[in-house]
């Protein structure tokens, strides 16, 4: 798949097996993977056109599940994990 855009997250690992479980059924729409399973720092690559489709998805996904919007791992030092946090903002 062809990347255009990708966004980095931090959630709970109960909560990543339920993304990924949504993402998989919307096949193409983007493909996530672990960057640090104990940060639970998650990375989301999406396909050039479809980051407006992520991006709605992911609002809608705010009512169920938790996570953040973090810097790429390999630009900070330490990500602080944040269990409260709901909110999250397009980098």
């Amino acid at each position: 798949m062809p990347e255009c855009l990708v966004r980095y997250f931090q959630m709970d690992s109960k909560d990543l097996v339920y993304l990924k479980f949504i993402l998989e059924a919307y096949e193409g729409l983007a493909t996530l993977s672990t960057e640090d399973g104990k940060k639970g720092v998650i990375r989301i690559a999406v396909p050039c056109g479809l980051e407006n489709e992520l991006e709605k998805l992911l609002h809608a996904l705010r009512a169920e599940i938790s996570f953040c919007e973090v810097e790429p791992p390999h630009f900070t030092s330490s990500i602080e994990y944040r269990p409260d946090c709901r909110e999250y903002s397009h980098v």
